[in-house]
């Protein structure tokens, strides 16, 4: 019985018993089991030898640790680097990664594999500070410590186990979407990022080698327990008509994604491209000439004089509890939010217009203001206020204009965007206050931490103004005409 004829059976009488590839089911729970006893043995063997302090393993965890805090010690710019690349393991990344995994899965109505997702998350969340309690191995001890120790134990590596499992869930979502010839190198370019990830703990100094390969083996165990249940569970349930025994494992034509390859992800193709990049110029051209007037002709003027005794003032208004209150807003401006929300409105974007659309008109509105920013700050090259700061490491010639009220504006005026393109709610009108008043709020905390003159928060806020409305104006459909495809999926429980 061919595929379709089992799915037009299975409607119309109802469930039945699919014994159509049972011998492909069965070989590849089998291979989930072997994965689990591969994962599963290793790490106790490894708690073993650790615990009875196994003089092999002890010599090694030693000696790669105080080879490798030679190598990394004095070296500010690779110590950057790699705490930049083990965040990718982290329990924040794993948490916004999974979630938006979820989410998109439930807004797609893929409803059995967002459970999988999410219980395979929630139980990573409790198996990581379990196994660090039971076992309590100390963290290693070097001569030169480049980061701060993690106060919590160090066998297995939460992060090594993180990776493994947080783009292992990602890799098996994915490989049923993409063609044969792709697979592998989606493959090879997880388990790399996996490696890395684990050898950035080592090089750090927070791990030793028996904890990242613990890491590593839990963490294969148990997305091989998660996924071996999975399976076994759709097959006990039967074939659906509107869904496949398998979701991890489905012909191209039938992946989980649903996004319309008719819909051009870029409307307009070379022609929007120019008018998107004219406007680029035209806005940092518009920052820019504004700069070097008011830090030119206006710097001694009403403006120049307002200008700097609001910082002033603002500095003097300082108190704990309000610059704990400033510190928290000024984080919705910050890179790592940004990234972050980002990142949920292209995936989510994806998920409701079933397009790429979203996804691109996210990248260039975050990538144009940070370009802007960039262009305009090093032109007008204008010098920080000068009052104490509350603020490190920032560069003392680039406070013309405010990059976070920029961004602020920019990102959630990008939300604001996307509902107003693709919602149906009649008073959706109102997310528009949202980049209004978080910009503003931003733009506030910036001057209050003296990082930041006035104008150079409203050059901010006009230069992601411009930008997110340019964008959406170039890139998304009319508000009310975009298609919510998620309401018009098939029901699936």
């Amino acid at each position: 019985m061919t595929r379709n004829a089992f799915v037009r059976g299975a409607s119309r009488d109802g469930p039945r018993a699919d014994t159509t590839g049972m011998g492909r089911f069965e070989l590849r729970a089998l291979l989930g089991w072997v994965a689990l006893l591969a994962g599963a043995v290793p790490f106790l063997l490894l708690w073993l030898l650790v615990q009875r302090s196994w003089a092999p393993l002890t010599g090694l965890d030693g000696e790669v640790a105080a080879v490798l805090n030679e190598v990394v010690g004095g070296r500010t710019l690779l110590v950057s680097v790699l705490s930049a690349v083990t965040d990718l393991g982290g329990a924040g990344v794993s948490v916004l990664v999974l979630t938006l995994t979820t989410v998109f899965l439930l807004v797609r109505r893929q409803r059995r594999l967002a459970a999988w997702v999410a219980t395979t998350g929630v139980g990573l969340a409790v198996l990581v500070p379990v196994t660090k309690a039971v076992i309590d191995r100390a963290r290693p001890v070097v001569d030169s410590p480049v980061v701060d120790t993690p106060s919590n134990a160090s066998f297995p590596s939460g992060h090594a186990m993180t990776a493994l499992v947080t783009y292992g869930v990602l890799l098996l979502l994915v490989l049923p979407s993409v063609r044969r010839r792709t697979r592998p190198w989606l493959v090879a370019a997880a388990a790399l990022l996996v490696l890395v990830v684990g050898a950035t703990r080592l090089a750090l100094g927070v791990h030793f080698v028996s904890d990242v390969l613990a890491g590593w083996t839990l963490g294969a165990a148990w997305l091989a327990v998660t996924t071996a249940a999975f399976r076994g569970s759709q097959h006990s349930r039967g074939r659906h008509a509107d869904e496949p025994l398998d979701p991890l494992d489905v012909p191209p034509d039938e992946s989980v994604d649903g996004v319309r390859a008719a819909d051009p992800a870029l409307p307009g193709g070379r022609t929007t491209a120019l008018r998107l990049l004219a406007a680029l110029v035209a806005v940092c051209a518009l920052v820019t000439g504004l700069g070097l007037l008011v830090t030119g002709a206006l710097l001694d003027t009403w403006v120049g004089r307002l200008d700097r005794s609001l910082v002033r003032w603002s500095a003097e208004q300082r108190s704990p509890g309000l610059t704990t209150v400033v510190e928290l807003v000024g984080h919705a401006g910050g890179t790592r939010t940004v990234v972050a929300v980002g990142l949920a409105l292209a995936v989510l974007g994806v998920a409701v217009a079933a397009s790429w659309r979203p996804v691109v008109f996210v990248v260039v509105t975050l990538v144009g203001e940070v370009t802007a920013y960039l262009v305009s700050s090093q032109l007008v090259g204008r010098m920080r206020p000068q009052v104490p700061d509350l603020t490190a490491g920032l560069p003392t010639g680039a406070s013309w204009p405010s990059g976070h009220a920029a961004a602020a504006v920019a990102v959630y005026g990008a939300l604001a965007a996307l509902v107003l393109a693709h919602g149906r709610a009649r008073r959706r009108r109102w997310v528009l206050a949202l980049p209004l008043v978080l910009g503003l709020a931003v733009g506030a905390a910036r001057v209050y931490t003296a990082a930041h003159h006035p104008t150079d928060v409203l050059a901010g806020l006009l230069l992601g103004g411009l930008w997110v409305w340019t964008c959406a104006r170039l890139l998304l459909p009319r508000p009310g005409t975009g298609a919510r495809a998620g309401t018009t999926a098939p029901e699936r429980s």
